[in-house]
């Protein structure tokens, strides 16, 4: 290309030549000397070019525009310094042919300035291009005019950004199937905008709310219904649970078979959520008829907890690593053996606004734990007939634990048998009553026969 470039110079020289020698009407050893000049001139470009291109520097380093218009204006500088001494040796006046050919060597370079650069205008704008592609930026509207290799580039550049679209949709394709076997909400207590920002190791220490859930009949259907349709049971409770915990500003930590851990910011946002479940199941179990309705435990609890990334390279997820955690999924299945729905600690009870609705249940006492755990039942997780049932003996119901706890059985036995006088549904005082009674029937004295 250059070689072709260098030729056309040489041609456009000696068409120049010719015009200046006829009418500066110079002799013929004028135009001997001048094409030998030029032909000088034209060896030592080449062999500047070489060396440049060999030792990498100054030229190749250069700007393509500012290499051409260094080699036609050093060409044609030499061309016209040699003219300058031909006429000077020829000519009487030779200042002034001396001032002629530098000012028409000056118009030459100032009209080559302008022609190279408007020619070589479309090299800097694929230069351009090309940097902002390398920059990232996939969207470029590129329009090349001019030459025919310039409409290639063109076409070429927006095959190479097409790749790139494709190749970003893969990949956010991917990521965001990723993202859905990981909670991506983890990231906001690390300040992290990419999982892959962080590593294993790293940890935050957080105050957070938790949800257990539970399916409590699985075992039931998956005896009486076929795998498939188990499953799909399983799948549209927990279906439910998930709906239920993003409308409230949560998210599920996991999915355990037939139950979910679920994480919240705010104990008030659990707490809604969770009694949603609880209306939204009694629906299920309305419309559902002539099937097994679908019974559940829902236990709520909150305090300091630390949210981290456990695992290895190859393998890593996230964990909640709290004596919170644990105690939740302990105090559910508390549920099954109060027949109660929803149970909360103490704390997060605490936590929640005025308008809610519960009633103490007693105290706690697991084995592996030195301190007792006050627990609650949620009153707003039932029906309001059934709510304002239950409200009725709040007090009287209250007093029989405080009773039944002190071992004062006679009278919790009262309480509790006039909260089953006024609500004969009421499953909690049924079986404190029951447990009171055994409490009592062990102290009688032993008959002998």
């Amino acid at each position: 290309m250059l070689l072709r470039q260098v030729s056309f110079i040489f041609c456009l020289f000696g068409t120049k030549i010719v015009l200046f020698g006829q009418n500066f009407c110079m002799t013929f050893q004028f135009y001997i000397v001048a094409f030998g000049i030029i032909a000088v001139l034209f060896v030592f470009v080449l062999i500047s070019i070489l060396i440049a291109r060999y030792n990498n520097r100054v030229l190749k380093k250069s700007f393509l525009s500012a290499r051409i218009y260094i080699y036609v204006v050093s060409i044609t500088a030499i061309f016209f310094v040699g003219t300058i001494f031909y006429s000077q040796y020829q000519s009487s006046n030779a200042n002034i042919a001396t001032a002629v050919y530098c000012g028409i060597f000056f118009a030459y370079a100032m009209i080559m300035l302008v022609v190279l650069n408007t020619s070589l205008k479309m090299v800097t704008t694929v230069a351009h291009y090309a940097t902002e592609l390398a920059k990232g930026k996939k969207n470029l509207n590129v329009d090349f005019e001019g030459a025919l290799e310039f409409e290639i580039l063109a076409k070429s550049f927006d095959r190479v950004q097409e790749v790139y679209r494709q190749s970003d949709r893969k990949l956010n394709q991917k990521d965001n199937e990723y993202q859905k076997f990981v909670p991506k909400e983890y990231l906001k207590y690390f300040g992290a905008k990419k999982i892959t920002d962080l590593k294993v190791g790293d940890y935050v220490q957080t105050k957070l709310s938790i949800m257990f859930c539970d399916m409590r009949n699985s075992y039931f259907a998956s005896e009486t219904l076929n795998l498939q349709d188990n499953f799909l049971l399983i799948k549209e409770f927990l279906g439910q649970v998930s709906t239920s915990v993003k409308k409230h500003n949560g998210f599920v930590d996991k999915y355990m078979g037939d139950g979910a851990l679920a994480i919240f910011d705010n104990s008030q946002d659990a707490y809604d959520c969770a009694n949603e479940i609880a209306h939204k199941l009694d629906y299920k179990n309305l419309v559902s008829i002539g099937k097994e309705p679908i019974k559940f435990g829902i236990s709520l609890g909150s305090g300091q907890c630390i949210v981290g990334v456990v695992g290895e390279n190859r393998q890593k997820q996230f964990a909640v690593v709290s004596d919170i955690v644990n105690l939740c999924s302990r105090v559910e299945e508390l549920n099954k053996i109060f027949g109660t729905r929803i149970l909360m600690t103490k704390q997060f009870m605490g936590e929640l606004s005025s308008q809610s609705s519960y009633r103490y249940v007693g105290t706690i006492n697991f084995d592996d734990l030195t301190s007792t755990i006050p627990l609650f039942e949620s009153l707003d997780a039932y029906d309001q007939s059934r709510k304002l049932e239950m409200s009725k003996t709040i007090q009287e119901f209250e007093s029989g634990v405080r009773f039944y706890e002190k071992n004062d059985f006679d009278k919790a036995k009262q309480f509790f048998a006039l909260c089953i006088k006024n609500d004969n549904d009421d499953k909690l005082s049924k079986f404190y009553l029951t447990r009171t009674l055994e409490k009592l029937s062990s102290r009688l004295p032993v008959l002998e026969k």
